[in-house]
């Protein structure tokens, strides 16, 4: 049997959601980061200014000059859809996180109706 949720956990559930989102986005933005940093500029490097264009020309099927050339190729094909990704899963958390903000608040207001009343029916204190 299914438990029923209070209205305001049923409302604010992107609350425990958000944080999943927004670091999934930061993990995939950082990925595409230490990609492009660590693995490309380094055989971009090796690839241009290690070989001359007849060697880049003349390299033979598997050699590590076609290897390099094929992570040149593959990886700015796939990075910027990860990139994309990543900031749309950011916003998504930080869209999640803000609509609740609101529900919250209405929330906290109905309470503070209810007991404002009885906060001024205690015992008085002497005014200054």
């Amino acid at each position: 049997m299914a438990t029923k949720l209070p209205a305001l956990d049923r409302e604010t559930k992107g609350l425990k959601l958000f944080h999943l989102a927004t670091i999934l986005g930061w993990v995939l933005i950082g990925f595409s980061i230490l990609i492009s940093v660590l693995v490309l500029a380094p055989t971009a490097a090796s690839y241009w200014a290690a070989n001359a264009k007849s060697v880049r020309d003349a390299a033979e099927v598997g050699s590590f000059t076609l290897n390099q050339l094929s992570i040149l190729a593959w990886w700015p094909k796939i990075l910027p859809p990860l990139t994309f990704l990543g900031v749309a899963f950011f916003m998504l958390g930080i869209a999640m996180e803000f609509a609740a903000i609101p529900k919250i608040l209405d929330r906290r207001a109905e309470l503070l109706v209810k007991v404002v009343p009885l906060m001024g029916q205690g015992k008085k204190s002497p005014r200054m």
